[in-house]
């Protein structure tokens, strides 16, 4: 395959009409930064899209189904976390278990992200950091399986977070406070500058500091944050963007895992929402730290050149509670079910991709060819681990074992402050890859999209148990596009991505990767000059390669002994509306449906709702502003006779007034007929969903 990328690369660059006419000049295609960059005020994307191949797309272009948040989407809704946007996500049911969320859409995991088209993946991906917004101007999200860029994952879904740079030539910015129910109080700030004369160096700061308690027991939040980046033009051709990242989240008294959901005799318990399984020195913190750095140059060909590099590290600190057992009637458990757990991990990830991007005109058509490398080296470590279960030989957890309830309503544990040991668990994975991508116009209507991607995937972990190696592992890239008149465009894509697992044959050798393929088609619309955009797709994902027990155990290991087997099936539509219609009006709607099922034709992920809508509208008139919305989810259940939450609607209230030429005043009410609903479930567990929530903003621009 790589012979394959090597020819596709000759065969471009020997083209005798490969390029396009040179630009007078190359100032005007970088226009400060990039020339896909322009403002955003709206809710329909004006970006050209690379969370894909890296081609030059329009979201109309793009042969997947695609929902760009904007920038003015979230600012209206007060999205402002990482997992506040998953809720927003249409076709996405969140699933929190307590700090962290284990995200689905069409069935399957979201088990990796990328920054700047960038993947980022392991322990970052499980949402447990609840990342902050504040670096990113927009989120573009793809569903189905994207492994061109990706690499490694489930064919569910990829967001791509885009950052803010510093585009301004002159200085502007903003301040705010803000303050909330259950005393949420918060400050932030976003300032850009020039920093020489010609405004050719720019750099810009935000910021922002937050503070809250809960509905739930012993629960309080800290967050800040703050983002940095200087963005640079180096004579006419070329761009330089260096910026920094840093979070301090603090979580205490929080949960660990949901409340019990039945009592010893089997009937269900009966927990108030503000009841969860903690105490106030429980803690679940996480330091985040990102640097990174990108360039860019254009050749008098128009042809251009890109280099990024990308630094994260996340430090966790954790000390928490678990009750694993039944509930008696009296609301006492036994104390032999209480599990304490403490633990100091470390992340990081370094990430590195060039990549070349080549317009060129053969037959008076224009075209556009993609070549890169990608590499990805992650590491986790798990230095200190304490476990009371570890520890019963020791005095602080012997002080536990002296008793032997705990009473739900009155627990009163205090701090054993267990002795940790040094586990020294490390592991590490390493994606290495090359790829390309071609635009092919076949008329000014038709065109074809083809890709490759060639990986080498590495796998170790401390003591060599359980390493693994894949080598050579092939993902194609199919598109079709075919515009009918000047406002739609029929599409058709075939997608591909792939996920190592841990499953061995009889020969004790890990099988190879799952193989997640997704097949669709639809049609994308544009109206009102472009302010209105549509998408209607249907797909079918297919998973093969899945190891399954042939009911053998390895005589040398007693392990189960797999084979590779059919997967989940997962077929469904999604539909999409965003953008203005009106001067007045804008709009965000979003529809998905789908059913999953295992190679028994039984159901699959019963705990994602086959059915989602989200749904957000703002009107505009003189200085006011009104926004709704609603989300709904349909019902979601954990075994068939186990715990169920029915489908549900959720409504949401925006009100804004700009009340001087440079402030505003911003109130956001969520869940606004304070619903009571689960937002995650198990087997033996429940989370409850957050009660109806305010908050009141004040905003200071120049």
């Amino acid at each position: 395959m790589k012979k394959i990328l090597i020819s596709l690369v000759a065969l471009n660059l020997m083209q005798p009409q490969i390029f396009a006419s040179q630009s007078d000049k190359i100032l005007e295609a970088i226009d400060v930064v990039e020339s896909e960059r322009r403002d955003d005020a709206n809710y329909f994307a004006k970006e050209l899209v690379k969370s894909t191949t890296r081609l030059n797309l329009t979201s109309r272009q793009t042969p997947q189904s695609l929902t760009v948040l904007t920038e003015a989407r979230l600012k209206d809704q007060g999205i402002k976390d990482y997992q506040v946007l998953l809720r927003n996500v249409p076709g996405v049911t969140l699933n929190k278990w307590d700090e962290r969320v284990y995200p689905t859409a069409r069935g399957f995991a979201i088990d990796y992200y990328l920054l700047d088209s960038m993947p980022s993946f392991g322990g970052f991906s499980l949402g447990a950091n609840d990342m902050s917004l504040l670096p990113y101007e927009r989120v573009e999200v793809v569903k189905g399986a994207n492994g061109l860029l990706a690499g490694a994952g489930n064919p569910a879904a990829s967001l791509n977070f885009i950052r803010k740079r510093a585009d301004s030539k002159e200085l502007k910015g903003n301040f705010g406070v803000s303050a909330g129910s259950y005393d949420r109080y918060g400050v932030n700030g976003d300032v850009q500058t020039p920093v020489n004369e010609s405004g050719s160096v720019r750099a810009r700061l935000s910021f922002m500091h937050e503070k809250s308690h809960s509905y739930m027991d012993y629960y309080n939040r800290k967050n800040s944050a703050i983002y940095g980046v200087v963005d640079s033009d180096i004579g006419d051709n070329s761009w330089l963007s260096l910026g920094a990242f840093y979070q301090e989240l603090k979580r205490h008294g929080g949960r660990w895992g949901g409340m019990p959901a039945f009592y010893a005799d089997g009937s269900r318990t009966n927990f108030s929402k503000n009841e969860i399984f903690s105490q106030p020195w429980t803690r679940w913190d996480i330091k985040t730290l990102d640097f990174y750095a990108d360039f860019k140059h254009y050749f008098e060909n128009e042809a251009s050149l890109n280099l990024s590099y990308s630094f994260r590290r996340a430090n966790t600190d954790s000390n928490l509670l678990y009750y694993g057992g039944a509930v008696n009637l009296d609301g006492t458990g036994n104390m032999n079910d209480l599990s304490i757990y403490a633990n100091k991990r470390e992340e990081n990830i370094h990430n590195v991709d060039a990549y070349a991007n080549i317009p060129y005109e053969i037959a008076n058509l224009s075209h556009e060819f993609v070549f890169g490398a990608m590499y990805n080296n992650y590491k986790k470590s798990s230095d200190k681990v304490s476990s009371y279960w570890l520890q019963k030989t020791t005095p602080a957890g012997l002080a536990y074992t002296a008793r032997s309830r705990i009473d739900f309503k009155n627990l009163h544990l205090d701090d054993p402050k267990l002795p940790y040991e040094d586990q020294n668990n490390k592991d590490k994975t390493i994606q290495k890859a090359f790829y390309a991508a071609n635009k092919l116009s076949i008329t000014d209507e038709l065109k074809f999209l083809l890709g490759a991607r060639v990986s080498y995937y590495k796998y170790e972990i401390e003591g060599g148990k359980g390493n693994r190696n894949f080598t050579n592992e092939i993902t194609p890239y199919l598109g079709i596009t075919y515009d009918i008149g000047a406002n739609h465009t029929l599409y058709a894509s075939y997608t591909s991505i792939f996920k190592p697992q841990t499953a061995k044959d009889a020969n004790d050798k890990y099988l190879d990767p799952i193989q997640g393929k997704d097949y669709e088609v639809g049609i994308k619309g544009e109206y009102l000059d472009g302010a209105l955009q549509a998408s209607l797709g249907v797909f079918k994902i297919v998973q093969d390669k899945l190891g399954v027990k042939i009911g053998k155990k390895n005589p040398a290991t007693n392990a189960d002994i797999y084979e590779a087997g059919k997967g989940v099936t997962s077929k469904g539509v999604e539909l999409d509306l965003n953008g203005e219609i009106t001067k007045n009006l804008s709009l965000s709607f979003g529809a998905t449906h789908f059913n999953a099922k295992d190679a028994k034709g039984e159901k699959y992920a019963t705990d994602s709702s086959r059915s989602t809508a989200n749904l957000f509208a703002k009107y505009e008139f003189r200085d006011f502003r009104v926004g709704a919305g609603a989300m709904y989810k349909s019902k979601i259940y954990k075994d068939a006779d186990k715990i169920t939450q029915k489908g549900y609607t959720l409504a949401n209230l925006m009100l804004g007034y700009k009340f001087a030429k440079n402030f505003d005043v911003q109130l956001n009410i969520d869940n606004l007929f304070n619903k009571k609903y689960y937002e995650g479930i198990g087997k033996n567990l429940m989370v409850y969903g957050d009660p109806r929530t305010f908050n009141l903003s004040f905003n200071y621009k120049f």
